[in-house]
């Protein structure tokens, strides 16, 4: 297991390096001139040339990645372009936000998608089964700025229920502050763990172990829930831990409708300013995040199938 387990973080090292150097190749691309995005429209030539010196602007491709890389090596990802203020504590200030917000959503898709599978599925053909598809339809074909925007009229601007953008400042505030964004994130994920824990469930109830079960006697509840659910947990960890990476990485439209201060409305505001170094330093992080996602997915994998621990 434990050489599994290298073998896996040395590809998801690689996988990384590779994300990160690509992003790096198609900034190289755009047609913008970072020296006077820093120094203004109105700088002077000098000043502009001064300053492409001092971030390696004036270098080819390989000489500006390796000075990145080097810069990567010692903890600096650079100054943000906007703000002037470094990347790393940037993405310190923002990245607090967006892993609350991405496990919020990860905890409501668990607690409300896995019942309404299992419900269908033990329900399968009944009217159950029928309002759990229908539910899981319309959690799949509404996009995320219909949810949230409707989510932010109805219960934020006409009851008054909740906030309607921003953080909070702690506490139940927080909570308070979170509902919101996070059922806008988590209405897809709901649906989509309804549907693969139903299909799994559908296929694991009628293995000759289930029936095994039922006939000692052991109660349906038992049978579901310390039999069956575990055999159907593979595909849900691996659905998880995309999930988690995804979100983690920030979650645009979500955070720019709620004034969610996370990474992603960080990183649209960076792409909409041409800010290289933040574009590239959320681009690290996400990366990061995805490849500890897959690694924590295959391992849980290990974990509940030993059969997987020699390949």
């Amino acid at each position: 297991m434990i050489g599994s387990a290298v073998r896996r973080l040395g590809w998801s090292l690689l996988v990384i390096w590779f994300v990160v150097s690509a992003t790096f190749a198609m900034t190289m691309a755009i047609p913008a001139d970072p020296g006077k995005t820093l120094l203004g429209p109105h700088a002077s030539t000098e000043a502009i040339e001064r300053v492409r010196a001092q971030y390696c602007l004036d270098r080819g491709f390989v000489g500006r990645y390796g000075c990145w890389i080097e810069r990567v090596a010692h903890g600096d990802l650079g100054e943000s372009y906007r703000t002037r203020r470094p990347v790393t504590a940037i993405l310190a200030d923002r990245i607090g936000p967006t892993v609350q917000l991405g496990l919020a959503a990860i905890f409501l898709q668990l607690v409300l998608g896995v019942p309404l599978g299992i419900l269908a599925a033990v329900r399968r053909g009944r009217w159950p089964d029928h309002a759990a598809n229908a539910v899981s339809l319309i959690g799949q074909s509404a996009p995320t700025f219909v949810v949230g925007t409707l989510l932010l009229y109805v219960f934020a601007y006409r009851f008054g229920w909740f906030p309607i953008s921003g953080h909070g400042t702690g506490g139940w505030d927080r909570v308070h502050h979170l509902v919101l964004p996070a059922m806008t994130l988590a209405t897809v994920g709901v649906a989509y763990y309804a549907q693969i824990v139903r299909s799994e469930l559908v296929d694991v109830l009628g293995e000759d172990y289930i029936r095994t079960a039922r006939a000692k006697g052991l109660s349906e509840r038992a049978v579901v829930l310390r039999h069956a659910l575990r055999s159907a947990l593979g595909p849900l960890v691996t659905l998880i831990g995309l999930d988690l990476g995804v979100l983690l990485g920030g979650a645009v439209v979500t955070e720019f409708i709620f004034a969610w201060p996370g990474l992603g409305r960080e990183v649209l505001l960076a792409i909409l300013e041409v800010d290289l170094p933040l574009i590239l330093g959320v681009v690290l992080v996400s990366a990061i995040a995805i490849a500890l996602a897959n690694l924590l997915v295959d391992l849980a994998h290990l974990w509940l199938d030993p059969r997987l621990r020699d390949r």
